[in-house]
């Protein structure tokens, strides 16, 4: 017998029309989950991130259950806060695996979409809650991708970190076997503690034990100044990609890159500087207005020390826009109005008839502190066709 959740997302899934247009479309939803490590020392929870989880698989199906869905900010398992320092038998916590949490709602989401997701995940971030947890390194703030089509390679490349050997950031990569041929899919999640710090900052200054800044990195090779650790780490990505990419097809870049569209810090640049096109601009929609908050997609606060959190309020509270979709350009597709912007942007609109969101026992209101991305894109086999945005 289904559950109420798994029928709420059937009936999602029936509602959503196919448009009848010609090309075949390759659609992206891109979000940072919020791991919610800093809810748990305020509230014990993860900002309650089963209920997030679930709602923000709503809206994925909601838009038509997308080929492609990248995530930020996936918990593996147990994270250390203060149990080695502490002395404790374990690790503060437990909390919520978010890996495992999606892996369990992925047959309800199949049964509504019509379709088996795959994950794309890499096993060296899978902790062994049997093992230490408290050891440094992975599984606090990873990247996943989830593809309705086969995926016939994939791999990772870690980002230089200050805070090695402690936590990396890292973009991770795969090539889709999609309908309008091979896709290559990158996500990845940029430093925002650390983006003013320049490139070469290290928190344990050990020469030779850490990786050092790369050479690309050094010297005024970003706008004529020193890089910055969040800039450094966008021409690692950028290089990564065009390393990777091959063949006449678009590739994807999604993630949360922690900079805004602003001329004077490069990030942003790196990427559209090579003719890559932020698909959420190239769709035709205005810039993140703070004072409205629309077209923004963070700024949301998900905790605060009193313990309330924006995450259970109705209001956006958003004010920049720091994640995208990038498109490598393919003279094959076309960037759709329709279909690309932000997802999830609105509180929980699946709620029953008169029935509010906001702090337990009422619904949560939002997936996570961030609103979504998405980018639809339609394909015809024509070399002649134009990658501009499209009236399909």
């Amino acid at each position: 017998m289904r559950t109420g959740f798994t029928l709420a997302l059937a009936i999602l899934a029936t509602a959503v029309v196919a448009s009848g247009e010609t090309g075949t479309p390759v659609t992206v939803a891109n979000i940072n989950v919020l791991n919610g490590i800093d809810c748990f020392p305020v509230r014990g929870d993860q900002c309650r991130l089963p209920e997030r989880l679930q709602l923000l698989f709503q809206h994925l199906v909601a838009i038509g259950c997308p080929d492609i869905v990248t995530l930020q900010e996936i918990v593996t398992q147990e994270f250390a806060l203060t149990g080695v320092l502490t002395n404790t038998a374990a690790c503060v916590g437990p909390l919520a695996d978010a890996l495992g949490l999606l892996e369990q709602g992925l047959p309800s989401l199949a049964q509504a979409c019509g379709f088996t997701y795959r994950v794309v995940f890499d096993p060296a971030a899978r902790r062994n809650p049997l093992a230490l947890p408290c050891l440094p390194g992975r599984g606090t703030d990873e990247e996943l991708i989830l593809t309705r089509y086969p995926v016939s390679a994939w791999d990772l490349l870690p980002l230089y970190s200050p805070v090695a050997p402690f936590f990396f950031r890292h973009v991770l990569h795969a090539r889709i076997g999609h309908p309008v041929g091979p896709l290559d899919v990158f996500t990845t999640h940029l430093d925002g503690p650390f983006d003013t710090a320049p490139c070469g900052f290290q928190l344990l200054p050990i020469p030779g034990l850490f990786p050092a800044c790369p050479a690309a990195c050094q010297g005024p090779v970003c706008a004529g100044r020193e890089c910055s650790v969040r800039e450094c780490q966008a021409k690692q990505v950028a290089a990564f990609v065009e390393a990777r990419h091959h063949g006449p097809e678009p590739a994807i870049l999604a993630g949360d890159f922690n900079a805004t569209p602003d001329p004077l810090e490069s990030t942003y640049g790196e990427f559209t500087g090579r003719g890559w096109l932020d698909s959420h601009v190239a769709a035709g929609h205005a810039e993140c207005d703070p004072e409205r908050g629309t077209n923004c997609t963070a700024g949301r606060v998900a905790i605060s020390p009193n313990g309330r959190s924006e995450l259970e309020q109705s209001a956006p509270n958003v004010h920049e826009r720091i994640d995208y979709i990038f498109v490598v350009p393919s003279a094959q597709c076309g960037i759709e109005e329709q279909g690309t912007g932000l997802f999830a942007a609105e509180p929980n609109p699946f709620l029953r008839k008169h029935a509010q969101c906001g702090p337990v026992p009422h619904p949560i209101c939002w997936a996570s502190d961030h609103n979504g991305t998405r980018a639809t894109l339609r394909c015809a086999r024509s070399a002649a066709q134009n990658f501009r945005r499209t009236a399909w």
